[in-house]
């Protein structure tokens, strides 16, 4: 990507596979993004909702995320239908419980996508393979004291400036350790 996706974006990416799936319960009246949506720039939120009876008529599902540092929602859509029975109850729980299994595959499968903050900081082994660790500073100076220890153990170290997707490779000057084997 070379934009953060937004939570409208996301809501419909996460709706269009429950389609996709054929997870979407009959008695739904309409599924809908939030107005005003929001670039989401870091994939640590979590998921809340609310499932509850409507004011006046069936049963409402609204969604967001939150940033638990700054304890920031993001409303991302709202689901509802005109039933209310138990069972449409139900029905309403098992379509929050697939949104949310769709929502943190989908994520988890495009971490990338949801990384526009900080800085990345990797080794690479001796073979010039990514190690399957990392690090992710707050800034660009915490990365480059990062880096500075992993050249002391690893052959290359690379430096990823997430809100640009500029990166930047180390490599050891000869000195130090050069067993370039990836563990901690």
């Amino acid at each position: 990507m070379t934009k953060p996706m937004t939570t409208e974006e996301l809501f419909n990416k996460a709706f269009d596979i429950l389609k996709e799936k054929g997870r979407i319960p009959d008695i739904l009246e309409y599924g809908h993004a939030a107005g005003s949506p929001v670039s989401i720039t870091t994939y640590e939120y979590e998921l809340g909702s609310k499932l509850a009876y409507g004011g006046n008529e069936g049963i409402y599902l609204d969604i967001w995320i939150e940033y638990s540092a700054n304890i920031k929602k993001q409303r991302i859509g709202i689901f509802k239908t005109l039933h209310e029975s138990n069972d449409a109850m139900h029905t309403m729980a098992g379509l929050l419980a697939d949104f949310i299994i769709e929502e943190h595959t989908y994520v988890n499968e495009h971490l990338d996508d949801f990384t526009w903050e900080g800085v990345d900081v990797y080794a690479l082994d001796e073979k010039g393979k990514r190690c399957e660790w990392g690090y992710t500073c707050c800034d660009m100076e915490a990365a480059l004291h990062r880096k500075d220890e992993l050249l002391k153990k690893y052959p290359q170290v690379i430096v990823r400036d997430n809100a640009t997707r500029k990166e930047k490779s180390f490599k050891q000057n000869g000195e130090g350790k050069k067993n370039g084997k990836c563990s901690v």
